[in-house]
């Protein structure tokens, strides 16, 4: 009788350790290394990275959980406003030239907003059609840069800007303006950097980091940074007025909207990387 009493209380006794065992290890830490000094490195929890997409097939956009001080102020407008692509053109039932004066490359700003914001940066488009104004002004086509001139100057006085994008469309054809990376398109870009500017080096020095930027996430979308100057280039693209001023030719003639929009979503994220929150 008296060892069938101790048998009970045994059975009893282990059931409790057993039950008890979940709950005293989800106390105790969980020790992910030993480091040299012999003191133990506990894990954290993985914690989630907000993506939002620029389009179903494109790459993901990421949206830092981090955020500055203060924000990172970009600065864009177009010095050839009415630069236009062929598809956009056909879809639209235009016909198709190299320049449209409402389907254009300043028509696509929207995209810019768009892009930019979900990356954090706060984005400013320069309210003025170049091309319009050269028109009026019967300016000729090589005096676009001095047409645009007094409008970025004033705009750059207002506010101090982190960096300054002067958005183009290349004349280059499809084999040349369009990669695909993992079964998806994108229009390549180009930057361009003015060496006549005295202080160009500060300017390139922001392009080539962008350039690298942007082939880190997709190989191949950037055709580098291209310096001009000579006989029939500007030579400066009023990159005179900021050092963080570039250039920045957006694909070319053939290439679709579903193609700019995965690249300025590329361009906003490098930017964002880059410069905006190099430590994210």
């Amino acid at each position: 009788m008296r060892r069938r009493k101790q048998r009970w209380k045994f059975s009893l006794l282990f059931l409790a350790i057993f039950f008890s065992l979940p709950i005293i290890a989800a106390k105790i830490p969980v020790l992910a290394e030993q480091k040299p000094n012999g003191k133990p490195v506990i894990e954290s929890p993985v914690q989630e990275t907000k993506v939002a997409y620029a389009a179903k097939k494109g790459l993901a956009t990421k949206v830092s959980d981090k955020k500055s001080k203060a924000s990172f102020d970009a600065l864009v407008y177009f010095t050839h406003s009415h630069e236009a692509y062929a598809p956009i053109l056909r879809k639209h039932q235009q016909a198709v030239t190299a320049y449209h004066n409402t389907e254009n490359i300043q028509s696509l700003g929207k995209l810019f907003t768009n892009h930019f914001k979900q990356n954090n940066i706060q984005l400013d488009l320069l309210d003025v059609d170049t091309q319009k104004v050269m028109s009026q002004k019967q300016m000729k086509f090589y005096q676009a840069y001095d047409a645009v001139r007094p409008y970025v100057k004033k705009q750059i006085e207002k506010k101090d800007y982190d960096l300054i994008l002067d958005i183009h469309r290349d004349s280059a054809k499809r084999n040349l303006s369009t990669i695909t990376y993992n079964g998806t398109s994108y229009a390549r870009m180009a930057i361009v950097i003015g060496t006549k500017n005295p202080s160009y080096q500060a300017n390139e020095a922001y392009a080539e980091k962008l350039s690298k930027k942007m082939a880190d996430l997709v190989p191949g979308i950037s055709r580098g940074v291209i310096a001009k100057k000579g006989a029939g280039v500007n030579g400066i693209y009023n990159q005179d007025l900021s050092k963080q001023s570039i250039l920045v030719e957006i694909g070319g003639v053939d290439n679709t909207e579903e193609e700019l929009n995965r690249s300025v979503a590329i361009l906003a994220r490098a930017i964002e990387e880059a410069f905006a929150n190099p430590n994210s």
